[in-house]
């Protein structure tokens, strides 16, 4: 991650601070997150043309699904940096801990819990893990919500398999104990 660059720029409203955006830069080399995908690595950057525009995209191959994505480098682009031994640390004590209140009806708990799945930060998908995996074995879940429990299960084992370097099967078992401890 040694290339990663941060800058903040204004919002062009000409307020203070308040209103900052991070812009964040990635070589290729990084390893990164794109929410609702997974972890992955960036693996070029390349410009491409557009309607007459050149463009830089950052290429990034994501492992754990096989998949190679273009995404455009320049504003926003939704990737993040990779979690570190701390942040990895912090989202398994998440699914050991208490579950946090979720809406009633099946419909509102889908909407909260992709918000948080598409924050991006990998603490808010460990919580969307704990609080389905409970709330499954207490009252079953919906089809939509089965298949959110297993996209935000691969996204948080892609993350901690790529921060600590193991193959995602054994996250999985790590995201495994953690939820069962917290069962326990």
């Amino acid at each position: 991650m040694d290339g990663i660059e941060v800058t903040t720029s204004k919002d062009g409203t000409g307020k203070d601070a308040s209103a900052n955006v991070q812009i964040v830069n990635f070589v290729e080399g990084d390893s990164v997150v794109y929410p609702n995908h997974g972890a992955g690595c960036i693996s070029g950057v390349e410009e491409k043309t557009i309607l007459g525009e050149i463009r830089r995209y950052y290429v990034v191959y994501l492992p754990d699904t096989e998949l190679t994505v273009s995404i455009p480098a320049d504003g926003e682009t939704g990737l993040r940096a990779c979690a570190d031994e701390e942040g990895v640390e912090e989202a398994l004590a998440v699914l050991g801990g208490d579950t946090t209140q979720m809406p009633p009806n099946w419909n509102h708990r889908l909407k909260h819990n992709k918000e948080k799945i598409r924050s991006g930060e990998l603490s808010q998908v460990a919580e969307v893990v704990r609080n389905l995996y409970v709330y499954g074995a207490e009252h079953g879940l919906s089809t939509g919500e089965r298949n959110m429990l297993m996209k935000a299960r691969q996204i948080l084992a892609s993350e901690i398999a790529l921060s600590r370097s193991l193959q995602v099967d054994e996250a999985d078992k790590l995201v495994d104990e953690a939820l069962k401890e917290g069962a326990g």
